[in-house]
Order: C-alpha cells, then structure tokens, then sequence
C-alpha cells in the first residue's frame, strides 16, 4: 500500500502563487482545497488573513499556514518554493511542514456590538470616532483586574501579527508572537499616553453620552458601537504559522 501523500492548499493570485503551485507539483504533493488540506500556503496579506479567520469560522478547523510575502511574519517566496519542492511528497500531515518550525498566533473573536453577530480579526479591532474633530472617551478593561479611562479619537486592540500596523502608527508596541495583544489609544487626549500589552483579552467601553463610534475589524468598518455598551474582545482560537527554520 503507498504512503500518504501530503496534501497543500494554495491561496492567493500572481506569479508567486503560480511558483508556490508549481513547487507542489515538484515534491509530489497533492493541491486540494483548503478544507481538505493538511497545511496552508498563503501568499499574500489577503490570503493570509482568510486563511487563519477559517480556522476561527464554522467549521473550526485549524491547520498550519505558511505565510508567503514580504511581511514581518513572512517567508520570502523564492524560498518557500525551494523548501516546498525539496520535501518529500509522501507521509501525510506530519510532513507537510517539513523545513518549516510553527508559532502560533491569535485570532480575536469580537462579541457584544449590539447585533448579535460574532466578528473575527486576524490582525486588530478598532474602535474609532465617526464624527471629525470629536474626542471619546474609553473604559478599557483588562483580565488581570485592571481597567482604564481614556479620552482618545479611538482604541486598537492587535494581536502580534497586526501590531506593526495600525497599532504601531498609532504608538503602540510591536509585539513578538506569544507576547500577548497590543493595546493602544488612537490620538489620546494627554501628552504622556499610555499603551497596554495585555495577556488576555480586553472589553472596551463607549463612556462617552452622544453618537455611537466605528467599529473596525482587520481594516474594515463593521458596524457601530453605541454608548454605554461593553464590546468584548477575546482570543477565540490559535493558529499555527510556519516560518522557515535555518537549514
């Protein structure tokens, strides 16, 4: 009876998923698609971002994804083809990360917006002002007991993969992978503002008593948050990531 063969699936356009393709076919390996797939290759920040809110999703399956890009979580796509192809194509699952080591990384799942949907972020949630030149106000309430009060155009809460984005611009951390969710006021209302690296969850809160404020998931509105009411943001699920070990 022959071995099983790993089986990878590929998301993402242009030539370098072509490349990553065409590297599957060389190790002998099978292209399914993701829901039958022993590991995940995205190559780009789409991608990558649709493959790892799946895992959060219905059906909950969570299988290792190779990041492919030029991202500080990355792997360079020349060099993800080359390991690709050089592994062998036979030995199901505990193969189809061969050359590759895993970190896992959050994914945040968003509850009490109002409307009784579940929202999933990949890289960070935020919460900002619709109205210009409005100042809000933000009780940010941490695991360990901790809470806060700030006055702020708007609070971002990011997981590692995000937190050299709009959290970083904002004046927040990079933070490692493991090293807990950066969170950061948007524009405070203070010359010496605080950021946060929290090792849990957090819920915030619209303190302030007018217009609702912006609810924006991995960089898009969904919906608004009206005040008074307690959003919370929690880990829903780990995904493992794969990044190239030294050979």
């Amino acid at each position: 009876m022959s071995e099983p063969t790993r089986r990878l699936a590929v998301l993402g356009g242009g030539d370098p998923a072509a490349a990553i393709r065409s590297a599957v076919d060389s190790a002998a390996a099978s292209l399914v698609d993701r829901a039958e797939a022993d590991a995940v290759v995205a190559v780009g920040d789409a991608a990558l971002r649709e493959a790892m809110l799946a895992a959060a999703g219905e059906d909950g399956r969570s299988v290792p994804i190779l990041p492919v890009g030029d991202g500080r979580h990355a792997v360079a796509p020349d060099l993800a083809a080359d390991r690709i192809a050089a592994a062998d194509g036979a030995g199901g699952s505990a193969s189809a990360v061969d050359g590759f080591s895993r970190v896992a990384h959050p994914v945040l799942a968003v509850d009490g917006a109002g409307d009784g949907r579940r929202r999933f972020a990949a890289a960070d949630v935020a919460f900002v002002t619709a109205e210009a030149a409005r100042i809000s106000e933000y009780g940010i309430a941490f695991t360990d007991g901790e809470s806060v009060s700030v006055r702020a155009d708007g609070a971002v809460i990011a997981t590692p993969l995000g937190s050299d984005g709009y959290a970083a611009a904002a004046g927040g951390p990079v933070v490692s992978p493991g090293g807990g969710l950066s969170v950061v006021p948007v524009s405070p209302f203070t010359t010496r503002p605080d950021t946060w690296v929290a090792s849990g969850g957090v819920r915030v809160t619209v303190e302030r008593e007018e217009e609702p404020v912006a609810l924006v998931v991995d960089g898009d509105r969904r919906g608004t948050v009206e005040p008074h009411r307690t959003v919370g943001v929690e880990v829903a699920t780990t995904v493992d990531l794969l990044s190239a070990t030294a050979e």
